[in-house]
Order: structure tokens, then C-alpha cells, then sequence
């Protein structure tokens, strides 16, 4: 039962399976339904997350014909190993054929891929955004692999067969894939999954793997420690004062306000707030009194143009 109160701007989204693999009957069921509360001006938009193999020509049709605005690939990977292992009944081919089709299509679409599979490295899932990036996707999402029990992968993680991400690990290459994506203009809209009563640290079900509740603002910090560490090696002063946008100071002292001592090597730091646009960290002297006193500057698109180079440069994107 959909609540009463909706507003223009709701957003009605199918999750948690291959929406376009549904029946014809129950799918168009779903789709009418949709369909009617957006022309009634009850919702605003209509997503959709499906499977990569069950996307065509037909299939696009049909979801203009019935409003949807969006479509999100549970893509995973674009390794053919990776692919296989995780058994997702489809390889490579199917991706790149359903990217094309959407990317030529007037439907926003986006991609989510997971980090940490049976077969997976970080060459492999930095490659996966390297290839997805010429088809222009609006957004994408970065899950971590975590190990669930009654599943075939907690029954390998039981017997040594499978080996998770830590969360530092996770965090690192989602960081870097995330900072791929950044330069390349797409949203990346979530990182790490929502908690819930199966996935949470206290879970039973939950064996193994990188979960974190707040697991994107750890990406984030990561990013903002790696910026930090990049202006300060344009400055040989010993003590230093760190200015940030007020909304953006949790990212810049870190998870358990570390981020500081982990790239200090010695000198005095300090962080306060700065009028400064939205990502961009300035240098000052340590001394409040002398904080309009800029000494550097590192923009957010600056920051993650040098952070990428060498990665655009393996990966040719």
C-alpha cells in the first residue's frame, strides 16, 4: 500500500531482481501500475534495476512506452572469469551490447558493480570502469562483496575457498573506482549496502566481508586524506593550518578523527573552516589569526584529475 502524502517529486523504483526477465503479464502489471500513479501526478519518476542479458530493443520500447525514466545494470564486472564465477549466466558480450542500447536510448541508465568476487583483483575492477566509461552511464553504484550464510559463497568461505576484502582493502580500490568515475562526470550514488536486519555487524547471517554502515563516508575521508597529502607536499613549513568547507570537515579529520595523524610525518596540523567551494582544501598558516593568508589551493577536480593520471594512463580512459 503506497502512502497517501506522495509528492511530484517521489521516485518509484523496482529493486531486487531482473525486473525485465519478469513474465510479460506480471512485469506490464508492474509497469501499468507505475505508469498510472505518474500520470496522476502521484510520482514524479519511474526506475528500474535488471539483469544485462534481458535488455534489447523490444525491451527498451516497452519501458518508454510506460514512463520508466531510468535503468540500473547489475552488471558486477566485466571480466569474463569474474562473470563466470559468480555465475551470472551471462559474459561480456551481453554487457557492452545492453551499454550500447541504453546509452543510444533516451532513458537515464546507470551501472552497479561489485568489488571483492571469487576471481576478482583490482586491476580487474578498475578495468571494469576503464571499459563502461565510453558509454557514458549517468550514475553508478560500488557494492563490497559480503559473505551471507545459506549461500553457496558462505559455504566456500567455510571451507577456505573463498577469501573476502577487509574494509581497508575495500575501501581502497572502491576509492579509486569511485575517483574514475568522478572524473569522468558520472554520480556515483551509493557505495556499500544498506544496513539492514540480515546485513548488519551484530547479524548472524553475516559471516564475513567489508561491511561498514557508513561505508561511503569512509571512501570519501580516504579521498580527502589522499588530497590533504597532495597539497601538503607543495609546502615545506613545518605546521600548517587545513581550511575546508564547513559541511566537509567530518571528511577532512577522518574515520575516529585519523586522517590527520596518518599523513602529519611530524609537523603541527590543524583544520578549520573555510569560505571555499565545495571540495577544494586551502593551506594557511598555522596561526588562526593569519587564516586569510592562503598559502595553497587544491580544487576537488584538480585533486582528482592528478589522483587518476596514472590509472587513465594504464586503463586508457
Amino acid at each position: 500500500m503506497l502512502p497517501q502524502d506522495l509528492s511530484a517529486d517521489t521516485e518509484l523504483a523496482f529493486y531486487g531482481g531482473s525486473f525485465t526477465a519478469l513474465r510479460d503479464a506480471v512485469r506490464k502489471r508492474y509497469l501499468s501500475f507505475a505508469r498510472d500513479l505518474k500520470r496522476a501526478g502521484r510520482i514524479g519518476a519511474i526506475r528500474i534495476s535488471t539483469h544485462p542479458a534481458y535488455v534489447d530493443e523490444d525491451v527498451i520500447a516497452e519501458l518508454l512506452a510506460y514512463g520508466v525514466d531510468t535503468v540500473e545494470l547489475g552488471i558486477q564486472s566485466t571480466d569474463e572469469e569474474v562473470l563466470t564465477l559468480a555465475k551470472r549466466g551471462h559474459g561480456r558480450e551481453e554487457i557492452f551490447r545492453a551499454a550500447a542500447l541504453l546509452s543510444a536510448s533516451p532513458l537515464k541508465w546507470g551501472v552497479q558493480l561489485m568489488v571483492g568476487l571469487p576471481g576478482d583483483t583490482v586491476e580487474k575492477d578498475l578495468r571494469s570502469v576503464a571499459e563502461l566509461l565510453p558509454y557514458h552511464p549517468d550514475m553508478a553504484r560500488i557494492y563490497p562483496v559480503l559473505v551471507l550464510d545459506h549461500t553457496e559463497l558462505g559455504t566456500m568461505y567455510r571451507q577456505n575457498q573463498y577469501a573476502p576484502l577487509s574494509v581497508a582493502e575495500a575501501v581502497a580500490v572502491s576509492g579509486r573506482m569511485f575517483a574514475m568515475f568522478c572524473y569522468a562526470s558520472v554520480q556515483v550514488i551509493r557505495m556499500g549496502l544498506q544496513p539492514t536486519e540480515e546485513i548488519a555487524s551484530e547479524s548472524d547471517a553475516l559471516l564475513a566481508g567489508p561491511f561498514h554502515p557508513s561505508f561511503g563516508y569512509l571512501v570519501k575521508s580516504a579521498l580527502k586524506r589522499e588530497q590533504i597529502a597532495m597539497v601538503l607536499k607543495s609546502r615545506s613549513e613545518g605546521a600548517l593550518r587545513i581550511l575546508a568547507p564547513k559541511k566537509e570537515l567530518p571528511l577532512v579529520f577522518g574515520d575516529h578523527s585519523q586522517n590527520l595523524s596518518l599523513i602529519a610525518e611530524g609537523r603541527d596540523l590543524a583544520v578549520s573552516e573555510g569560505d571555499l567551494p565545495l571540495g577544494t582544501i586551502a593551506l594557511v598558516p598555522y596561526d588562526k589569526k593569519k587564516k586569510h593568508e592562503i598559502l595553497s589551493v587544491l580544487t576537488w577536480e584538480d585533486f582528482i584529475e592528478n589522483y587518476t593520471e596514472q590509472d587513465r594512463s594504464i586503463y586508457c580512459f
